[in-house]
């Protein structure tokens, strides 16, 4: 089978794609030289500043954001060493001519090598700082109460207590342009969480315009991972408010350690990262140790440490039907894949398997309709209805996700409950996919901040 549809098949299925190095074959591939031959109409492109680094083509975009789509017609060159460009994807790919739908969205793809080796390949256009809100400050509302994120051009307003609609925000803006006739303003009355407030700024200097929408949405409490508990301790955890069982919990101990706040806009954010804890002293050896976040609670048991889901308690309550949630994330994998292998009844010892560690999130809508409270180990359970899910794999080897981006997994219901409301929400974060397997590589790291669930 030809190495390039054994690549795509790899990646339709979210596997570890390897190949075996064929002798004096390079493992080289990369973009030599790039050039726009033509293009749509009212955008205008920097065509003299177009720069190419680490296969990575960048456009700078002078104006007409209102204008997109945007279609090129390119003359790109590869190296003699590269023997195949492919999509990243199932869709077909069409390097000569190339649509943007957005200034936002880059075109990403593979490169390989005459060995067979995969290079990550993109075309992104470079936005031009110029009809940006800078700043979106709430003035009727404390930071205890609220929490506001902007990514690309849309702003995100997340309740950190019970509120109802409707509900007023009232806000200063600090703008690079000024505000169009016709668009929203301050005070904004949200009727719920669809209604979007558009806001188009055009900019001072050459009239271009940008659109811009503000949403109010439902969250989590401590989605913006703000509060922590023992901090400065080698026992810090995330604060599971409003309590037990209701919040946020990670699988922190004096044990296993792996989820820690870090700075991030001027916040913080949660890391996860995976480890090599020594538990030679309790008799189990070294276990690989993933970092977690999840809705639900984690309960210690020393006898359960060789399986650490029995001590992981998924799930909190929750009565709403999301279509989707986003979340701000980067992930690297550590760079030597391991795994804990079983030499005696609970020993473990440390061996190096092939493969790039993959971090992942996943969210279920559940319906219990047990007995008594619901204890959900991922595994199924009498009395457990799996409404809708939705999952997100970070593959190590994807090196444009170690940059900080928005990402929205969308739940897939199950036909079968359409008219069935949830009980509970599980949203489950870790740094290594195959961690509960004692599978991962030390030091791979996701970090996530700003969990909105979206409607």
């Amino acid at each position: 089978m030809h190495k390039s549809l054994l690549i795509i098949l790899s990646i339709i299925v979210v596997a570890l794609f390897s190949c075996t190095k064929v002798s004096k074959l390079s493992d080289d591939a990369e973009i030599v030289s790039f050039s726009i031959q033509d293009q749509t109409e009212g955008i205008i492109l920097n065509k003299d500043e177009i720069a190419i680094s680490n296969n990575v083509v960048t456009i700078p975009l002078d104006y007409g954001r209102k204008l997109f789509p945007l279609t090129i017609k390119a003359n790109i060159k590869f190296s003699s060493t590269t023997d195949d460009v492919i999509s990243v994807d199932e869709k077909p790919l069409n390097l000569q001519e190339i649509t943007f739908n957005d200034v936002y969205t880059p075109q990403t793809f593979y490169l390989i090598s005459e060995s067979g080796v995969p290079h990550l390949g993109q075309i992104i256009l470079k936005d031009k700082p110029n009809a940006d809100i800078t700043n979106f400050h709430i003035t009727n509302h404390t930071e205890k109460q609220v929490n506001v994120s902007i990514h690309d051009n849309n702003i995100r307003i997340n309740f950190k207590e019970d509120f109802s609609w409707p509900v007023t925000i009232e806000a200063g803006i600090a703008q690079n342009g000024e505000i169009k006739a016709g668009s929203d303003r301050s005070p904004f009355t949200f009727t719920g969480p669809n209604d979007k407030k558009k806001i188009t700024l055009i900019a001072k200097d050459n009239q271009d315009e940008r659109v811009w929408y503000i949403q109010v949405v439902p969250t989590i409490e401590n989605s913006d991972f703000e509060s922590w508990i023992n901090e400065g301790t080698a026992k810090i955890n995330i604060d599971p408010t409003p309590g037990k069982g209701l919040g946020w919990a990670t699988a922190n101990n004096s044990f296993v350690q792996g989820t820690t706040p870090v700075p991030y806009q001027n916040g913080k954010a949660a890391q996860l990262q995976t480890d090599i804890q020594n538990l030679s002293g309790l008799g189990i050896g070294e276990l690989i140790t993933a970092g977690t976040l999840f809705t639900g609670y984690f309960k210690m048991n020393i006898s359960a440490l060789n399986n650490p889901p029995l001590m992981t308690y998924f799930g909190i309550p929750f009565i709403m039907r999301p279509t989707s949630i986003s979340v701000d994330a980067k992930y690297e994998a550590g760079p030597k894949y391991q795994q804990s292998e079983k030499i005696g009844q609970n020993s473990y010892k440390i061996k190096d398997i092939d493969g790039v560690d993959q971090g992942r999130i996943w969210v279920k809508l559940l319906r219990w309709e047990g007995k008594g409270e619901l204890e959900y180990h991922e595994d199924p359970i009498e009395g457990l209805k799996v409404l809708g899910q939705g999952e997100m794999i970070f593959n190590g080897a994807d090196i444009t996700l170690r940059n900080w981006k928005t990402h929205t997994i969308p739940v897939v219901y199950d036909k079968r409950y359409m008219d069935l409301e949830p009980t509970h929400i599980s949203i489950v974060m870790t740094s290594s996919r195959q961690g509960d397997l004692f599978i991962g590589a030390k030091g791979s790291t996701l970090t996530v901040d700003n969990v909105v669930v979206n409607f």
